[in-house]
């Protein structure tokens, strides 16, 4: 019992070494990833559409649905830019001290967006459906709509051509 108890702390304490990264380490550059997310971004454009029509025809199925596979969506892309984009850019733009500073706030505005958008989420899909709930969010879809059309084109006029090859920021 206690060699298995001595093991489960050691495969735990490796496991928390393994997980520390060195701030030295470079993420490699991915030639498609800008793609990638601009193509994301017209996914969720259109899944949020998708949740708009069924909530104005009254399908509140059919809405909770949307949204829930809307929210996957939206997850994935933020995992997606936070592992691979801001980490990336970084590194890349350290000896760029504007550049990285305008980075370095929309990763933090884009975290207290996604966390407005997983609020909005968990509320509606975790309570009732009923007449209010309904009305409620009628109501904030549409602000949700525009933070979202704001935020996807910030992203891709203003953060998305900071992303180069490394030979480019030299």
């Amino acid at each position: 019992m206690l060699t298995f108890l001595a093991n489960w702390f050691r495969t735990a304490d490796r496991a928390a070494q393994k997980a520390v990264a060195s701030p030295d380490v470079a993420i490699a550059y991915k030639p498609a990833l800008i793609e990638e997310l601009q193509t994301e971004h017209r996914e969720l454009m259109h899944l949020f559409k998708v949740l708009v029509a069924a909530h104005q025809r009254g399908d509140h199925d059919a809405a909770v649905s949307n949204l829930k596979r809307f929210t996957y969506a939206l997850r994935a892309h933020l995992l997606k830019e936070n592992l691979h984009l801001y980490v990336y850019l970084k590194h890349a733009l350290k000896d760029d001290q504007e550049s990285s500073g305008l980075m370095a706030s929309m990763r933090v505005e884009m975290g207290k967006i996604g966390r407005v958008l997983n609020d909005f989420v968990t509320r509606y899909t975790s309570a009732p459906w009923d007449l209010e709930m309904r009305q409620d969010l009628g109501a904030e879809i549409n602000k949700i709509a525009e933070v979202l059309t704001v935020r996807i084109q910030q992203e891709e006029d203003v953060l998305y051509p900071m992303y180069m090859h490394p030979s480019k920021y030299r």
